[in-house]
């Protein structure tokens, strides 16, 4: 497998620079490129210090388009058969894609795989396996009463339960902190959607990838440390706002239910309300005990 990846990068700051470094360790990898939105100067040549001009490369889009719009131009610049899109804040184990290229070699309609991301502290990010979004989901996800899907199944949330058993399935999408892509699929579905600036385009492109007769599985057994919101904690209001728009976009392409009156309303109303709180959290933070 001859992987080439694929790192967005806004302000990760010394972070990046090790997962450029745990990337370029990995034999798979053939080539990487790392598209900076906008980060501070000497941040990327930092990261790229000492690894070889031949295999890594830079795009500069200062005027930050969005995440979907820095990976598809970040693509262009590849050719190898596989795309690895990786945060710049996701660190891959020694022999991580090795382990990938295992379960998505021999399955012929494979198209996306991602791993199993875990914090600091092990915990398990329920973005790494996850059903389609729908209105519904989305309610019982925010609301907690996915918790009551073992006994009203209509209440199951958008993450998909690991369990205990390890083995590769099939699902209906995967995070985009770390996404491994057939290349044959990414052109066939035209890339990422560029009318999400951040969130949400990982769950269309899933989508859409099915939609064509390819597959989205995940490896739980293979596991990443992924810090999260390395970027995302210098602009949070932004970050808030972007995902609710991706959101509403996303039910409204995908479910006729968000474009039914008076659903439409509904759905507006809780995203928004939701938008609310989040950006309350984020600007009065609780006090650490």
């Amino acid at each position: 497998m001859r992987v080439a990846v694929v790192i967005v990068n806004f302000h990760a700051g010394e972070v990046l620079a090790e997962t450029v470094r745990r990337a370029m360790l990995q034999p798979e990898v053939a080539e990487l490129v790392v598209v900076d939105n906008g980060s501070a100067p000497g941040e990327v040549e930092a990261a790229l210090a000492g690894h070889d001009p031949r295999r890594v490369r830079r795009l500069d889009l200062p005027e930050n388009p969005g995440f979907a719009v820095a990976c598809n131009r970040g693509v262009k610049l590849t050719e190898s058969p596989w795309i690895l899109f990786l945060n710049p804040d996701c660190w891959l184990p020694e022999h991580c894609l090795g382990a990938l290229a295992k379960v998505a070699m021999p399955q012929s309609v494979l198209a996306v795989l991602g791993a199993a991301l875990i914090d600091r502290d092990g915990h398990l990010d329920p973005a790494s396996m996850r059903r389609d979004p729908s209105p519904l989901r989305a309610i019982a996800t925010a609301t907690g009463l996915d918790r009551y899907a073992w006994r009203w199944p209509w209440l199951q949330g958008i993450a998909l339960p690991m369990g205990d058993n390890e083995a590769p399935r099939r699902v209906d999408a995967i995070s985009g902190a770390l996404m491994l892509v057939r290349r044959e699929a990414f052109h066939a579905v035209g890339g990422f959607d560029e009318g999400y600036f951040m969130h949400a385009e990982d769950l269309d492109l899933c989508r859409r990838v099915r939609g064509l007769g390819f597959e989205v599985w995940c490896a739980p057994a293979v596991r990443v440390l992924h810090l999260k919101g390395v970027s995302s904690r210098r602009r949070r209001f932004r970050v808030a706002y972007a995902k609710h728009r991706s959101m509403l976009r996303y039910f409204e392409k995908f479910d006729a239910l968000a474009l039914a009156w008076p659903w439409r309303v509904l759905i507006r109303m809780g995203a928004w309300s939701r938008l609310l709180i989040e950006l309350g959290r984020a600007a009065w933070p609780p006090r650490p005990a």
